[in-house]
C-alpha cells in the first residue's frame, strides 16, 4: 500500500539566483549565460532536478554516506541502513537484501509567483503580507525578473583582472526579493519510516538555507529562504530543526 504526503511553501531569494539555461541564439554583447527560462512565459523558474541534487548533496555529506571514491549507492554505511539513498533513489537494487521500493521524494519545478520589497528586516509573517503579484513584481523591477551582473577573473598575484582571460563576462541572475512557489511530495510505502523521512527532508531544507542553490553560491548567489512551510495544511517551522 502507498500514501503520499506534501509539502507546499515559497522561496524567497535573499541574494541572486543563478540556474543555468541554454546560451541558444546568444548575441555578441548580451549576456553569456542566462538562467533557464518557461518558453512559454519567459520567466525563470527553478528545476525539481536543481532542488533535488542540491538537497541530496548536501544530506550523503551531512549524513556522512559518500565514501572515499564518491559513492553513494550502498545500502548501509558504518552499518546503519542509508536512508538518503532510500529517499532519494540512489541504491543498487540488485545488490540490496531489503525491499526498497522506488525513490520517496519527488520535487516539483518552482515558478515564479511575485516578489516582495525591502525584505532584510521583516519577519515571515510581514514578508508574507507585503508580497507582490507578478504583475505588481514586474513592474516595480522594470524586467521579467532578471538582472545582469558582471563577473571577472582576478590575477592571484596582482588582486587585479586577469590581462588574458579575464576579461568582463555578464552572468544573468534572477533578482533578491523574487518568489518561488514549491512543493514536494513523499511517498510513504512502510509507514514506520514516514516520521524518519520527514526529518531527513527538513534537516535538507535548514541545510540548504545555510548553504546556496545554483551557480556562484561561494560568491554570494542563491541565498534563499523558505516561507510559509505545511505538511498538507499543517504549518512547518522550520526554526525548530537543529542541525547536529
Amino acid at each position: 500500500m502507498i500514501s503520499m504526503y506534501k509539502l507546499t511553501g515559497k522561496i524567497l531569494l535573499l541574494s541572486g539566483l543563478h540556474i543555468g539555461g541554454s546560451d541558444a541564439g546568444i548575441k555578441i554583447g548580451g549576456i553569456d549565460t542566462p538562467v533557464i527560462k518557461n518558453s512559454f512565459t519567459g520567466l525563470p523558474y527553478i528545476p525539481g532536478s536543481s532542488l533535488k541534487g542540491k538537497l541530496r548533496f548536501l544530506l550523503e555529506h551531512y549524513y556522512g554516506v559518500v565514501d572515499r571514491n564518491g559513492d553513494v549507492s550502498k545500502a548501509t554505511f558504518n552499518g546503519q541502513r542509508n536512508e538518503i539513498g532510500i529517499v532519494f533513489g540512489h541504491l543498487e537494487h540488485d545488490k540490496i537484501n531489503f525491499t526498497s521500493y522506488p525513490t520517496r521524494l519527488i520535487c516539483r519545478d518552482a515558478n515564479v509567483i511575485g516578489g516582495i520589497e525591502g525584505f532584510d528586516a521583516m519577519e515571515e509573517e510581514e514578508l508574507l503580507k507585503n508580497a507582490l503579484s507578478v504583475k505588481e513584481a514586474k513592474e516595480k523591477m522594470n524586467s521579467l525578473f532578471v538582472e545582469g551582473k558582471t563577473e571577472v577573473s582576478i590575477d592571484r598575484l596582482t588582486g587585479t583582472v586577469k590581462q588574458r582571460g579575464g576579461g568582463l563576462r555578464q552572468v544573468e541572475r534572477v533578482p533578491a526579493g523574487t518568489l518561488f512557489d514549491f512543493e514536494v511530495v513523499m511517498r510513504v510505502f512502510i509507514p514506520e519510516e514516514k516520521e524518519m523521512h520527514l526529518k531527513i527532508l527538513l534537516e535538507g531544507l535548514k541545510l540548504l538555507e545555510n548553504d546556496a542553490l545554483g551557480g556562484y553560491g561561494s560568491r554570494g548567489s542563491g541565498r534563499i529562504k523558505f516561507l510559509d512551510l505545511k505538511q498538507d495544511g499543517e504549518k512547518i517551522d522550520l526554526s525548530k530543526i537543529v542541525l547536529k
